[in-house]
């Protein structure tokens, strides 16, 4: 794919949202440009805030959106120049120089005084006076300001560097997300940017380091890096170190380890021996050999998976207790990923990560993003034809992105006819990311607080109520509650009534902006619990919602009305001035919108299900998952062949002997045409997984 063919399907997205989600063609490139940047890590949970007006010295003010990093206390903030022109433009360093102008205006303008001067600030967007107070409140804690400008054009290559500076003493560095960047990303094997590190920026020659092992897929090493470089490194490159896993249970368990700060204080030069240091993987390294041993220069994609909160304690203890680092060294052993195609390398940081982490806190559901569930939910997706929506003369799918980039990578090498084939099979406004599912799954399920914490929280983690932990906790032997038919249909079911939702509070007239999001999450919890309440054991009849595409008028009116009191009920915050985001994140905020009064209309009523039709309907979803994974288990054992069993047999013979009928069951999975019964393929797929576990590589 080249990058004018990505920017017309990137505007194409944009397009898509301006229909299908009511927005005007600058909020669907913001939406469209953080769902990307999300995918990348870049962020978190990024929460669209549009202002543009006039600030201090009539200076012109303007932001879209931003997110505060826990993990690092920096704030980042997002500024969009959108052109949609369907020629490729250049944005010039003058034009790059003004919008950061704007940005920066706007953060001096709220540390200042502002918008407590200013007339009827009731007109105001709710998310952007929030924000406004946030950045007031916080300005002593903020470590550091990262601004983000996005846009449709390509940055000219006269811009090589932007100096970083600061405001009221807070270091602000600068990024430009061109078109061109966020193809780069978008083509990466990993779906993200592999930034560079450069250790001889922090350390003098780079890092000292053993080679301790080396295969075909990985070499590994074992490094001294100064504390004072580490903490450095994080107070420059942030939470994009953090492997996604690990900075989501830092951003719940919390940045400071109590051991940690008094080893800093008391003991620095015993560090060393004292704490087990940190793991990281990379995808690529310089290393130099030189008199006095080796060092590491540099390193692509430095992931830490394991001593997040080792990093994080140095550099609260650097940047606030301006504590002395020199006599602290740090252990970290370092693996370098040598597989390219995206799903081995992400596989295989993520189970360094995993298998890094066995002896902490951090849990399986922390790693939730390698779950069977996700390649179930995938194969159903890729079977499972969506009937035609209204006024639509063929049937498409909705595509289950399990890893990022699968949506584009799929299309990466089509022709130009190909490629419109598919996506009117595929269409864009049909991709349904993994934290999409993970937010529509969890209103229903009645947590619209949990979900209100943000993509990653709701996601994954242990703690209760998030996807993850409910996945986890349902699972079984087998799945077979989720990964069948009927399951699919019903939560791409959902998923059509949250696009409703969203789209249906945008264009509401009593909708003035500010956390859409929020509004969308607790109408569909209150919908279901009213329905709980009201008629207890019916449900929704999601097997219509699935065959018309789309909402009856009937719901569509209830969920009106839901709205609009939701919206009037989290805005009545317990305590004047509280930020509506952070009251929806209580649970005491649900209880509030569950004792609001209202009723649920006739028309509504008669389209539900009885408790009968509910019960019948989730039997043969069960037995129909069952005999999926039967069927799936066979095709899987046969497709891996002989050769592959043959290779596993001979592995365990030298490591991890198989005994009776397990290794009868491997021996004959060796035999060339061999097929096994359902039973078979299951139990043999049971040991291959045993297998990897004790450490036999698959690929």
């Amino acid at each position: 794919m080249e990058l004018v063919e990505f920017r017309d399907d990137f505007l194409e997205g944009v397009r898509s949202r301006v229909t299908n989600h009511s927005l005007t063609s600058d909020s669907a490139f913001v939406y469209e440009v953080s769902d990307r940047l999300s995918e990348a890590e870049e962020f978190q949970d990024f929460i669209p805030c549009q202002f543009s007006g006039t600030g201090l010295r009539n200076r012109l003010i303007r932001i879209d959106g931003f997110e505060f990093d826990e993990a690092d206390n920096s704030l980042r903030v997002l500024i969009a120049d959108f052109s949609g022109d369907p020629n490729l433009e250049t944005v010039t360093r003058t034009r790059v120089d003004q919008i950061f102008g704007q940005l920066r205006a706007f953060v001096e303008f709220c540390l200042a005084s502002g918008f407590e001067s200013i007339e009827n600030p009731d007109d105001l967007d709710s998310q952007v006076l929030a924000f406004a107070n946030l950045i007031k409140a916080s300005k002593n804690s903020i470590s550091r300001y990262r601004f983000y400008l996005v846009t449709d054009s390509v940055m000219s290559d006269r811009i090589k560097d932007l100096p970083e500076d600061e405001i009221d003493g807070v270091v602000v560095e600068y990024h430009v997300w061109d078109i061109s960047r966020l193809f780069n990303v978008g083509v990466s094997a990993l779906g993200t940017e592999e930034l560079e590190i450069d250790f001889t920026e922090f350390t003098e020659n780079g890092l000292s380091c053993l080679p301790a092992s080396k295969s075909e897929d990985f070499d590994a090493y074992m490094c001294v890096i100064p504390g004072d470089a580490l903490a450095s490194i994080y107070e420059k490159y942030g939470s994009r170190l953090l492997e996604g896993n690990v900075r989501s249970f830092l951003n719940t368990t919390g940045k400071i380890n109590k051991g940690i700060q008094g080893t800093i204080r008391s003991a620095p030069d015993k560090f060393f021996i004292y704490n087990n240091g940190i793991s990281a993987t990379a995808t690529d390294v310089k290393l130099d050999i030189a008199s006095d041993g080796h060092r590491i220069t540099s390193a692509k994609y430095l992931q830490i998976v394991n001593g997040g909160q080792t990093t994080a304690s140095l550099f609260v203890a650097l940047k606030k207790d301006k504590a002395d680092l020199s006599k602290i060294s740090v252990q970290m052993k370092l693996t370098v990923v040598k597989a390219r195609d995206s799903d081995t390398l992400g596989n295989m940081i993520q189970d360094i990560a995993k298998f890094s982490n066995k002896q902490n806190k951090v849990s399986d559901s922390d790693f939730f993003s390698n779950h069977p569930f996700h390649m179930g939910y995938e194969r159903l997706s890729r079977r499972i034809l969506a009937p035609a929506a209204a006024g639509a003369q063929f049937n498409t799918y909705w595509f289950y992105e399990r890893a990022k980039g699968q949506y584009l990578n799929e299309q990466s090498k089509m022709t130009v006819k190909q490629k419109k084939d598919y996506q009117r099979k595929h269409p864009r406004s049909q991709l349904v990311l993994k934290t999409d599912l993970a937010k529509s799954e969890n209103s229903w399920r009645m947590l619209p607080h949990i979900v209100s914490l943000g993509a990653q929280k709701n996601f994954s983690g242990d703690k209760p109520g998030t996807f993850a932990r409910y996945i986890d906790d349902e699972w079984g032997v087998d799945g077979a509650k989720f990964i069948n038919d009927a399951y699919y249909r019903d939560s791409i079911s959902r998923i059509i009534v949250f696009k409703f939702v969203e789209r249906m509070v945008s264009d509401a007239d009593w909708y003035k902006g500010g956390y859409r999001a929020q509004i969308v999450t607790y109408t569909i919890a209150k919908l279901a619990s009213m329905i709980k309440e009201v008629s207890p054991g019916n449900m929704v009849n999601f097997k219509h919602i699935w065959n018309i595409q789309s909402v009856s008028s009937a719901m569509a009116n209830q969920l009106e009305r839901v709205a609009q009191v939701v919206s009037e009920t989290i805005n009545k915050t317990p305590v004047v001035n509280m930020d509506v985001g952070e009251w929806c994140k209580k649970a005491d905020c649900w209880n509030s919108v569950q004792l609001a009064s209202i009723e649920l209309s006739t028309e509504f009523k008669k389209e539900l299900l009885s408790s009968e039709e509910k019960q019948e309907i989730m039997k043969e979803g069960r037995a129909q998952g069952r005999l999926d994974e039967k069927i799936y288990a066979e095709i899987q054992v046969i497709t891996l062949g002989d050769h592959y069993w043959k290779k596993l047999h001979d592995w365990s013979k030298q490591f991890s002997p198989l005994y009776g009928r397990d290794e009868n069951l491997v021996i004959a999975a060796c035999r060339k045409g061999w097929l096994p019964s359902d039973k078979q393929a299951k139990e043999l797929l049971r040991i291959e997984a045993e297998m990897i576990e004790l450490g036999f590589v698959s690929k």
